[in-house]
C-alpha cells in the first residue's frame, strides 16, 4: 500500500470520489463525516468509517489511536457562500475553529502532513489585470466563507513555521461532472450546471440567471469549472508529493485556466442534449466577480497534474447522470 489517508468529508461530493480514486490507485483510506451535508450511501464500501465532527477530539484520538494516518486529505467544509454572510459563526467554527483542533490532534500523534481543498473565495473580486489570477494576487475575500478559509490557510503557514507541518493546499475554482459512480447531491444545490440539468427535469423549476449586465463577452458571469476527477487526480498528486517529500509550494489554483460564461453553459446542456433552456433574468447577486480563471501552470508544473477531462461537453454529460 501506498499509505493510508484520512478522508474527512468523505460521504461529501468531492470527499467519495476521492476515497474512490485513492483506493484505486492503492492507498488505504479512513473516512471521517459528520452526515450534515454527506450522504452515507456515498461512502466508499469497506473502509473504516467514523461518523462525526472534524472538531470531535475524542474521535479523532480513536481514529489516530486505531490507524497509523500518513496524511489527511482535509475535504469537509461549510462552503455556501450567501448562508455565510448570513450565519459567519457557523463557518468560522466548520472551516476554522474545529479543523485547528483537528491539527492539533494529528500533531500530537506525528501525523504532519496535511492537502487541504482550499478556494478561490481566497481571492475576493480580482481587477482585470489580474485575470487570469495567480497564487500571488492578492487576499481579499469578501464573505466569511471565502475568510475562514483564508485564516485557516494562514493557520497551516503558522504551523509549517513553528510546528514541522508539511502542508498543500489546492484552491478549487468551479467544480462540476461526476466519476462513473458518484455525483452532486447537494441539498440546496447551488452549482450552475447542476441547476441549468435541473430545469430540465423538473419543469417546475424556474432556472435563474443572476445578472446579465457584466462587463463580459455576453453580460453573464465567467467562470473556470474544473472536472472533479482532474480536481481529485490533483489532490492525489499532492498527497503524494508530501508522502514522498517532493519538491513543493504550498498553495496552487486548481482549474483549467479557461472561463465560460453562464449563458455559454446553458447553450452547451441545450447543444449536448438537444433541449430548450428557459431562464429568467434576474439582479445581480451582491459581491459576483464578473470573471474569475485560474491561472494553473504552477500545479502542472510542480505536481506533474495534466486534465484529462477539460471538456464542457463531456463535464455536462457526466454531471446529467445525476441530475435530478
Amino acid at each position: 500500500m501506498k499509505g493510508k489517508i484520512l478522508v474527512t468529508g468523505a460521504a461529501g461530493y468531492i470527499g467519495a470520489i476521492a476515497t474512490e480514486l485513492l483506493i484505486s490507485k492503492g492507498f488505504e483510506a479512513v473516512a471521517l463525516d459528520d452526515l450534515s451535508t454527506g450522504h452515507k450511501e456515498s461512502l466508499f464500501e469497506n473502509i473504516p468509517f467514523y461518523e462525526g465532527k472534524v472538531g470531535d477530539k475524542s474521535i479523532l484520538e480513536k481514529i489516530f489511536s486505531e490507524h497509523k494516518i500518513d496524511c489527511v486529505l482535509h475535504i469537509a467544509a461549510a462552503a455556501l457562500v450567501e448562508e455565510s454572510t448570513k450565519n459567519p459563526s457557523k463557518y468560522f467554527d466548520i472551516n476554522f475553529s474545529q479543523p485547528n483542533i483537528m491539527l492539533e490532534t494529528m500533531m500530537s500523534f506525528g501525523v504532519n502532513k496535511i492537502v487541504f481543498s482550499s478556494t478561490c473565495a481566497v481571492y475576493g473580486i480580482p481587477n482585470d489585470d489580474q485575470i487570469p489570477i495567480k497564487e500571488s494576487n492578492p487576499k481579499k475575500p469578501i464573505n466569511p466563507y471565502g475568510e475562514s478559509k483564508l485564516v485557516f490557510e494562514e493557520l497551516l503557514n503558522w504551523y509549517k513555521t513553528n510546528k514541522g507541518l508539511d502542508f498543500i493546499a489546492l484552491r478549487f475554482f468551479n467544480v462540476a461532472g461526476a466519476s462513473m459512480n458518484r455525483g452532486e447531491k447537494h441539498n440546496p444545490e447551488t452549482h450552475l450546471i447542476p441547476l441549468v440539468l435541473k430545469s430540465i427535469k423538473n419543469k417546475d423549476y424556474n432556472f435563474k440567471i443572476y445578472g446579465n449586465d457584466y462587463p463580459t463577452k455576453d453580460g453573464t458571469t465567467i467562470r473556470d469549472y474544473i472536472h472533479v476527477l482532474d480536481l481529485n487526480h490533483a489532490l492525489i498528486n499532492a498527497i503524494e508529493a508530501l508522502l514522498d517529500q517532493k519538491k513543493h509550494v504550498n498553495f496552487y489554483n486548481l482549474g483549467y485556466g479557461q472561463g465560460y460564461s453562464v449563458l455559454e453553459i446553458v447553450n452547451a446542456v441545450k447543444k449536448v442534449l438537444g433541449v430548450e433552456i428557459p431562464y429568467t433574468v434576474t439582479n445581480r447577486r451582491p459581491g459576483d466577480p464578473a470573471v474569475l480563471i485560474a491561472d494553473c501552470r504552477k500545479v502542472k508544473e510542480d505536481l506533474g497534474w495534466t486534465p484529462q477531462y477539460n471538456n464542457i461537453e463531456e463535464i455536462i454529460l457526466s454531471a446529467n447522470r445525476f441530475a435530478n
